[in-house]
């Protein structure tokens, strides 16, 4: 093969460059997105347990023969979603358990973002959750009077 073959082969090479581009151009966004897909996915299944607890809990609490058994009760719907739930969750009940009055249940959570091999978790991102529901009119008409 001679130089002045060689030279001109040399100079006929073109377009590698643009194709080196796409392809870090491409993991470059790729990466990134494989990540927070999954982080997106975490989210909105913390949100979703966390609003299923929230619910139970004021619907549990509203349904109570007492005040104090409508502590119990919420704090039990909220064990029982518990196992299906990654995350932990935390209970907040407030209101006045007396007929006519409303309740609200309070659920939060944290999602940790991510995970490295020697650094473990690194940030969280906390998901609230809340519920309302009516104490019923006519709840203390069937309870016997001290």
């Amino acid at each position: 093969m001679t130089t002045r073959r060689l030279v001109s082969r040399l100079r006929e090479e073109r377009g590698e460059a643009a194709i080196i581009s796409g392809v870090l151009l491409l993991a470059a966004v790729l990466v990134p997105l494989m990540f927070l897909v999954p982080l997106y996915a975490r989210i909105e299944l913390a949100h979703v347990d966390g609003q299923q607890a929230a619910n139970d809990a004021v619907l549990s609490a509203t349904q109570a023969p007492n005040p104090s058994a409508a502590h119990a009760a919420a704090t039990e719907a909220v064990a029982r979603e518990q196992p299906g739930s990654p995350t932990p969750l935390m209970l907040s009940l407030t209101g006045t358990y007396a007929r006519g009055e409303v309740m609200s249940a309070r659920v939060t959570t944290s999602v940790p973002i991510g995970t490295l091999p020697l650094l473990g978790h690194f940030g969280t991102i906390v998901v609230r959750s809340s519920a309302s529901a009516p104490v019923d009119r006519y709840r203390s008409i069937l309870q016997p009077a001290p």
